[in-house]
């Protein structure tokens, strides 16, 4: 089975994160073959030994730095220390995920070298601000190809990741110019492949806290709630979405 390497970035929005992390715990406990490593970008919701009830792998910077810095030392992290992983997955603290997810990450990755000429990175979340025909090459009633996917999911191989932090090596601009949900993967000169079915939910914010997807200009948390809803989410994922929504406004 094929060895997969989360890497979780966090900042506040407590509520939210307490969900995500209870969530996705309990996926990867039944997994068996997972790991959670968590990048917390100086949080003041929270401390370190909150999100250690939820992984042994946390590192908290001292100062805000981006989710740019994040997500470039969690590709480093797991191409240089954590070796014995074979698939690097990438997600925020604003997520729930469908307890079936790792399975259809393996399962869609093993079979595309056989669809595909060369291995393609992978995405999850199906939403309309991702859904523009121009980002679509080619679509089925289960997959689509994609030229972008969001960051909020994304999937690579480690020869992906080698590739991509050659790549912010050389540029290091764009590792501080929101490049992972754009630069990076462009630089693999490849598309991704896209579930037509979601199989994570994005909540964007807490009641009174928002995040980097929130509209901003927007006081009605529930508005910004149904802007970045998941397109054709799982069972799953449908059944439970009123539950966290009541969750995040009782806070």
């Amino acid at each position: 089975m094929l060895k997969v390497f989360i890497a979780l970035s966090t900042l506040n929005r407590k509520t939210i994160t307490k969900l995500c992390l209870e969530n996705i715990s309990a996926i990867i406990k039944k997994d068996g073959s997972t790991k959670l490593a968590i990048y917390d970008d100086a949080s003041t919701s929270y401390d370190e030994d909150f999100l250690n009830q939820y992984s042994k792998d946390v590192l908290r910077f001292r100062i805000t730095g981006g989710i740019e810095r994040s997500r470039a030392r969690s590709f480093r992290d797991f191409l240089y220390i954590h070796t014995d992983y074979d698939l690097f997955y990438m997600t925020d603290n604003d997520t729930i995920h469908d307890p079936n997810f790792l399975n259809t990450l393996r399962n869609i990755y093993d079979a595309s070298s056989t669809s595909f000429e060369k291995k393609l990175p992978i995405g999850l979340y199906n939403s309309v601000y991702h859904s523009d025909p121009k980002n679509i090459v080619y679509e089925n009633d289960v997959l689509s190809v994609r030229k972008t996917c969001p960051g909020v999911s994304q999937c690579y191989d480690r020869t992906m990741i080698a590739q991509m932090v050659d790549f912010i090596d050389k540029n290091p601009e764009y590792e501080t110019r929101y490049g992972f949900d754009y630069h990076w993967p462009a630089s693999l000169g490849v598309p991704f492949i896209q579930t037509k079915v979601s199989y994570l939910e994005h909540f964007a914010r807490d009641k009174n806290e928002k995040g980097i997807h929130s509209t901003f200009n927007i006081d009605d948390p529930m508005k910004d709630f149904d802007r970045d809803r998941a397109v054709l989410p799982t069972p799953y994922l449908e059944k439970i979405r009123d539950e966290i929504i009541k969750k995040i406004m009782k806070g």
